[in-house]
């Protein structure tokens, strides 16, 4: 049985399967070197531990007390406030919130952030630069159910510290209520 691949005129079938090959090498060994094993390993860690704080009584609480409130914050409204603002301060301050800070003093983590089912703040270990994430992929895919992660590190909007941004879901019976979002810090 023989095979034939066709080509472009006045290209070669070595010269194609030789550009494809490499092209492969090149993909692959780009999207596996975005990050150092180091970073990796970092990432993995703190997967298996968002994944467990997830589930904290504490934070799962917040969310579904957060799902059943409506807010009146937007982000405009939101940046202009200070972190010492009488209405930053409870998302800093509540149990979900003391809870964040205490997890995010590992020096290994940027901030850590708790979301409620539309992208709204819930708690904060910190005053992030966005009150609804709603339209980004650190909410879009972990409120689906998915562990999310950027794929290399970049200054991260509150923080200005390269981090490789990490989504877990806050699920409650079976179904996913919220997000907890942190960044791992790059360095």
């Amino acid at each position: 049985m023989t095979h034939s691949l066709r080509t472009l005129p006045g290209i070669s079938a070595t010269k194609l399967l030789y550009t494809l090959t490499a092209a492969f090498f090149f993909l692959s060994s780009a999207h596996a070197g975005d990050l150092s094993p180091d970073l990796q390993a970092k990432l993995e860690t703190y997967k298996s531990r968002l994944s467990q704080w997830a589930k904290d009584p504490v934070i799962i609480n917040a969310v579904k007390q957060a799902n059943s409130s409506k807010t009146s914050m937007d982000n405009k409204t939101w940046k202009a406030l200070s972190a010492t603002d009488a209405k930053v301060k409870p998302f800093l301050s509540s149990s979900a919130g003391k809870k964040l800070f205490s997890w995010e003093q590992d020096k290994s983590l940027g901030k850590l952030f708790l979301r409620d089912s539309k992208g709204n703040l819930v708690a904060g270990s910190k005053k992030p630069a966005i009150f609804n994430i709603s339209n980004r992929p650190a909410f879009t895919k972990a409120i689906r159910g998915k562990i999310w992660n950027s794929k290399k590190p970049k200054a991260d909007p509150t923080t200005k510290l390269s981090s490789i941004q990490l989504s877990i879901p806050v699920v409650d019976n079976g179904k996913e209520i919220g997000v907890l979002h942190t960044s791992i810090i790059a360095n």
